[in-house]
């Protein structure tokens, strides 16, 4: 399976709050992306994030673990824009991440246009 790391922008405790009780909701139907917020953004965090929902949702930890590797690695400069940014923001503030299957972000998308 292939799965999809997005950097979706930077968010304030409260709605991000909301938006992770809408995901775990769905992670109890097994729809949609899982989403975290990060300050600071490092490696060691998101991998560490990525490889639980891996867990918890049952997908395939080591493709998960790549992809976080690969999408690192790939997006190097977005990653540092991202963190520069993060710097200037209040200290409250997260990067949102959504990790997910194709379908888990189909799902979403549809949800969305649904609403």
């Amino acid at each position: 399976m292939v799965y999809l790391l997005q950097f979706c922008g930077l968010s304030d405790p409260l709605q991000l709050f909301y938006l992770e009780q809408r995901t775990s909701q769905a992670a109890a139907m097994a729809a949609g992306p899982s989403f975290a917020g990060f300050r600071p953004f490092q490696l060691d965090d998101l991998l560490a994030w990525a490889v639980d929902t891996a867990r918890g949702r049952d997908w395939d930890g080591e493709a998960v673990q790549r992809t976080v590797l690969d999408v690192w690695l790939e997006r190097a400069d977005l990653i540092q824009q991202w963190q520069l940014r993060l710097r200037q923001e209040p200290s409250d503030r997260r990067l949102v991440a959504g990790l997910g299957s194709q379908r888990d972000w189909e799902q979403r998308c549809e949800a969305l246009l649904q609403a």
